[in-house]
């Protein structure tokens, strides 16, 4: 590895080491250029990591033009979080995933419009959710369901709850059901619907979004009920003298300073001669600690390993 590269280079490299897929290579190795020294010393990495991005393009070119374009499950990296819309046909699937990604998927009253996965983002604040737009219950595609951290299940009655569980037998996934077209209930129909949810369903999660007469504020609102589904903490990592980074390491609740350590790379806990911390856990600003410390969300942590 390079001399003086950053923790976010060390780890996409490492990352890059550890990709089975040529999809994944091909990610990391950009994330690698994305994050190489950007000063004079760094001419040399760079170019060679440019050559070789050039070159892995076009060996999963030739590939893909050998397989042809085939068809079939996409196939895509989990990320730190996910969440899936899933849902009954034409229950405003679609539509949320549009409005909460900015993506453009497919939407139409037809049922059965979406017949592949949606892939797009979330942004919450300076975190990204990884949101997949599901094929309509039923699917083939358990093991995304049954795997994923979150799940969103449009419904548009109360009906539809105990019929989409159906679907979600086996999942661990933390369920919001969400009723997406309130313009099409009147006051009255509303309060029924929440008296009955609060009798039948107390345990369950419902929210009332409707996907085309919302606000901003409902929208973020929506995110931070997401965002918070996950048992996760932000924490924020910088060099001597320098500004913390402005995107977060994404870490379990109750990780510790080691934690972080290696998830930037595989052995670095052991090579840290010194810690500093701000933020939540820090009893004062850049107060020196050890590598057990737990950390909290929005910490920020400067590792020193020389």
């Amino acid at each position: 590895m390079p001399v003086n590269v950053s923790p976010e280079y060390a780890k996409a490299e490492l990352q890059f080491d550890r990709a089975q897929s040529d999809e994944d290579k091909l990610f990391f190795l950009e994330e690698m250029i994305k994050n190489a020294p950007a000063h004079k010393g760094g001419e040399a990495l760079r170019a060679n990591l440019r050559t070789r991005l050039k070159k892995f393009k076009e060996k999963i070119e030739t590939k893909k033009k050998a397989g042809g374009s085939g068809g079939g499950k996409p196939t895509f990296r989990k990320e730190d979080m996910q969440c899936l819309i899933a849902g009954l046909p034409n229950t405003g699937k679609s539509s949320l995933f549009n409005i909460l990604t900015g993506q453009k998927s497919l939407t139409s009253d037809i049922p059965f419009t979406t017949y592949t996965m949606n892939l797009g983002t979330t942004q919450y604040d300076d975190t990204k959710i990884q949101t997949v737009d599901m094929p309509p219950f039923p699917n083939e595609d358990k093991s995304t369901v049954n795997t994923s951290d979150t799940i969103l299940v449009t419904i548009n009655s109360i009906e539809q709850i105990n019929e989409s569980k159906k679907f979600l037998l086996r999942t661990h996934a933390k369920i919001i059901f969400i009723f997406t077209k309130l313009d099409l209930l009147s006051d009255s129909e509303k309060r029924k619907i929440e008296a009955t949810l609060k009798s039948k369903y107390k345990h369950d999660r419902v929210i009332f979004f409707s996907n085309t007469d919302h606000t901003q504020e409902e929208l973020k609102n929506l995110k931070k009920e997401i965002f918070q589904t996950f048992p996760i903490i932000r924490v924020y990592t910088k060099e001597p003298k320098k500004e913390a980074s402005k995107t977060p390491m994404i870490m379990k609740e109750g990780s510790t300073l080691g934690d972080v350590a290696e998830k930037i790379l595989k052995g670095m806990s052991s090579k840290i001669k010194r810690a500093r911390i701000w933020g939540p856990s820090s009893k004062f600003s850049g107060q020196t600690i050890g590598i057990e410390r737990v950390l909290k969300d929005k910490d920020v942590v400067e590792f020193q390993t020389d």
